[in-house]
């Protein structure tokens, strides 16, 4: 299997897209701001603002790649979703550990999503790197096209 090729374990960039468009709606459009009630900068705020935008443009890229090459498209896409359930666990952890301010998510709400996307993300890790590893053993393996 060449990186250009499907395989039925792999995400199709219709579920890259629908992903980046939830990341997207809640970063982009209906998010929490970088400020608290009194105008002050909040860390946690804004790391939650910009993980969500992040993950939605890393998704795009992950499924307009996925086009051309399956394995390195779904390679990104499991990279960006474990690196976004990694900051929703310090976002809420943060959140938990500020008395001061209002949550920027509920904490719960936050360490379910990481667990759903961190779980799904990390499945798919590993399943592009076996893929991977067993495409290049098989590349090694087969003669050269001029003996076949």
């Amino acid at each position: 299997m060449n990186g250009n090729e499907r395989h039925p374990a792999l995400a199709g960039p219709g579920i890259m897209l629908l992903s980046a468009a939830i990341f997207g709606y809640f970063g982009f459009y209906v998010g929490p701001t970088s400020y608290n009630a009194l105008g002050q900068f909040i860390l946690f705020f804004a790391m939650l603002q910009w993980t969500l935008k992040a993950t939605t443009i890393g998704f795009v890229i992950a499924a307009v790649l996925t086009f051309a090459a399956p394995i390195a498209g779904n390679l990104i896409f499991s990279l960006v979703g474990v690196i976004s359930a990694l900051f929703f666990v310090a976002i809420a952890v943060l959140d938990v550990m500020d008395q001061q301010n209002a949550a920027a998510a509920p904490p719960v709400l936050l360490i379910l999503f990481a667990a759903w996307n961190g779980y799904g993300s990390w499945s798919g890790l590993k399943m592009v790197l076996t893929l991977r590893e067993a495409a290049a053993r098989r590349e090694t393996m087969e003669p050269p096209a001029g003996m076949r």
